[in-house]
């Protein structure tokens, strides 16, 4: 009887793995391709409004408009609490100097 236990265990295992992997495997393909079919769609839209397309404009999102379009989706989706200003203020840092950078350069000259 034991033995059976096992074989049992060791079948929903192996099933519950394959499953598992079939899935993210499934969801890393629907958003590669996902991200194919909006840039043909966009392509498609410039061709059509009879212009050309500058990949390097046209698909990339930079970060402010990122960080406007999330703040814009956390507020519209916890509107039921109190009202609160909506203010976003985006600063971005020009320098990469930072005390934990340069720790590193001091290891890396005593070797």
């Amino acid at each position: 009887m034991n033995i059976q236990i096992l074989e049992q265990g060791l079948t929903i295992s192996i099933i519950g793995y394959f499953i598992v992997f079939a899935i993210l495997l499934l969801l890393y393909l629907t958003f590669y391709y996902l991200a194919k079919l909006i840039e043909f769609q966009a392509k498609k839209r410039c061709k059509k409004a009879g212009r050309k397309c500058n990949e390097t404009e046209d698909f990339i999102i930079n970060s402010e408009v990122s960080a406007a379009i999330s703040a814009a989706l956390y507020l519209h989706f916890n509107e039921m609490h109190d009202i609160e200003s909506g203010k976003l203020t985006v600063k971005t840092i020009s320098r990469r100097y930072t005390p934990w950078n340069s720790k590193i350069y001091n290891i890396m000259n005593k070797l």
